[in-house]
């Protein structure tokens, strides 16, 4: 959950910029889709293995190319607007959810939700 002052502006920035962020998915994300049946958000997802062992999750990778994608797939932008909308927001990953941690981590990365 984002910190106490935090109010997202919609802006997109968080998604339009995945270079910027962190992208992995939790093992809790990963079940979540699994058991909700979401194949479509799985192909974006890659584990990455050390040996036999899955240690996290990279996630918006192009499932064509396997390569890590600029902008969020799930972005929508609301029409007629510079507003934009989480497409998956009922199952989005828990870094998704949690941004920002914190007003420094918003000022870090651009965020404008505490402006």
């Amino acid at each position: 959950m984002p910190p106490d002052g935090f109010k997202c502006k919609q802006c997109g920035h968080c998604c339009l910029n995945l270079n910027a962020f962190a992208t992995c998915a939790s093992e809790d994300d990963v079940r979540r889709w699994e058991a909700a049946g979401r194949d479509d958000i799985l192909a974006w997802v890659v584990p990455v293995a050390l040996g036999n062992v899955v240690f996290a999750y990279d996630i918006w990778m192009d499932p064509e190319t396997g390569e890590d994608i600029d902008r969020c797939p799930w972005l929508k932008k609301l029409p007629g607007t510079e507003r934009y909308v989480c497409g998956i927001d009922d199952v989005k990953p828990d870094t998704c959810r949690d941004y920002p941690v914190s007003r420094e981590h918003a000022e870090r990365t651009g965020c404008p939700g505490f402006a």
